[in-house]
């Protein structure tokens, strides 16, 4: 009964799957995010074009921002500024932030540094919760995995 009844599903998932659009399924989430305060001072919208971070690329963010105790090996937290930046650079598509005219005008050396300048700190927080909704965490999986990545 049950056995018959898995077997009936996985062939319905398994036609489903080969009836779905691949590429639909594959594509990366995208998102246009406006950061009011700088849409206000520059008398034009800011735009950041957002997209889903790999899977793998996210646990390697995650891992990243580990802090460990390197005498006793023990994980000490986690870096949230530097969790939400490696985010913040792998999610942003605008292309504008790696020009070296732009880099230079705010006296910076990469994308990371150019964020830093450009966005305060509740706006670094805002636009990395709207990436990792895009990756698939709602906000309790957000604090779920910050949770996750301390213990």
């Amino acid at each position: 009964g049950q056995r018959i009844g898995i077997r009936r599903i996985m062939m319905s998932l398994t036609e489903a799957l080969l009836a779905a659009d691949a590429e639909k399924i594959a594509r990366k989430a995208t998102k246009d995010f406006e950061v009011e305060r700088l849409s206000e001072i520059l008398g034009e919208p800011f735009i950041l074009h957002l997209q889903q971070v790999p899977s793998r690329r996210v646990r390697e963010i995650q891992d990243s921002a580990m802090q460990v105790d390197t005498s006793t090996g023990q994980l000490k937290g986690v870096d949230n500024y530097e969790l939400q930046m490696r985010m913040l650079c792998d999610g942003i598509t605008n292309k504008d932030f790696d020009g070296a005219d732009v880099l230079k005008h705010y006296n910076v050396a990469s994308r990371k540094e150019l964020f830093a300048v450009l966005f305060n700190a509740g706006e670094v927080q805002d636009v990395a919760n709207a990436i990792s909704e895009l990756c698939g965490f709602g906000q309790k999986q957000t604090k779920k995995a910050v949770e996750a990545v301390k213990n």
